[in-house]
């Protein structure tokens, strides 16, 4: 038996003619394969007091400029960036998914940009025992330094193209029928920590938390909006930006990342997508020249 325990803030206010929102630690809460441990982990009374005043500050910040900058990625908004415009494009047979046949010539992301699926990660929110065709949980690299070497499958979708399940069949509910989904789904760390990411940038952003996400009909294209940025220049953190947008192709996007944060770093969340959980370790990582604006 599988328990998934966890919860969320989110705080809403209003001023200036607008409404801001900011939750900790995602929109819908984190979850995890877990007990109430988990719950005591993610200190929601702690943060429920900053979520608040950052809600309040965001309705007098300035808005996001315009401009080209080098953005630092964090917690769910990169989980969010990992889960649509990675994770989507390797579960076989998947509408927009990269057909194997591509794999071998087909790069999707900088050397900086290894994944791995793990779904007998121990308290996983993808965690389970056997998926629902009965093949047992696995451990394996679905992206290798950028590079594909394996996919999100089941036994049809994998014989398909003359490979083996990856034990990744998965439903959301009886009503629905499986289908390769992702379980857990780790950014392998990288050796920076987030001052140095920052530290490394003349003029940026960094941003936390999905305000919004979309993704094109073929997987190739995104849009987003983070609750919040923080302003980078110099390599120095300075004052914060409301409403900041960005949107590319996904392979240009993580084209352009060249540096991850140590696993001192790392955060574990679980995010519930078409009733199905999956668990994202995930750290802090660099992109350049990113075209960032205003969502209005």
């Amino acid at each position: 038996v599988f328990t998934l325990s966890g919860g969320g803030i989110c705080a809403l206010s209003f001023g200036e003619g607008e409404i801001q929102q900011r939750s900790w630690p995602s929109p819908g809460g984190s979850y995890c394969g877990r007990g109430y441990e988990y719950i005591e982990e993610l200190a929601l009374p702690g943060h429920g007091r900053q979520v608040a005043q950052e809600a309040v500050a965001l309705t007098k910040s300035p808005p996001c400029p315009q401009e080209a900058l080098d953005l630092v990625l964090t917690g769910s908004l990169l989980a969010s960036q990992v889960h649509y415009t990675l994770g989507y494009r390797l579960q076989l047979g998947t509408l927009g998914a990269v057909h194997p046949r591509q794999a071998p010539r087909l790069r999707l992301s900088s050397p900086a940009v290894t994944i791995h699926a793990d779904a007998a990660l121990p308290g996983g929110a993808g965690s389970f025992g056997f998926d629902s065709e009965g093949a047992k949980a696995q451990s394996f690299p679905l992206m290798e330094k950028g590079r594909i070497v394996s996919f999100l499958s089941g036994r049809e979708t994998a014989a398909a193209v003359g490979r083996f399940s990856s034990g990744s069949m998965r439903s959301g509910s009886w009503l629905n029928p499986p289908v390769p989904w992702m379980t857990n789904i780790i950014l392998q760390p990288g050796t920076c920590s987030l001052s140095e990411l920052a530290g490394g940038i003349e003029r940026g952003l960094m941003l936390d938390t999905p305000r919004s996400f979309g993704v094109s009909p073929s997987l190739r294209g995104f849009a987003a909006q983070a609750e919040l940025g923080w302003m980078i220049e110099d390599g120095v953190i300075t004052h914060m930006v409301k409403n900041p947008f960005y949107r590319g192709n996904s392979k240009a996007f993580w084209s352009g990342c060249d540096a991850a944060a140590s696993v001192a770093h790392q955060k574990n969340l679980g995010l519930m997508d078409k009733g199905i959980a999956v668990g994202h370790l995930v750290v802090p990582v660099r992109i350049r020249g990113v075209r960032v604006g205003e969502s209005r």
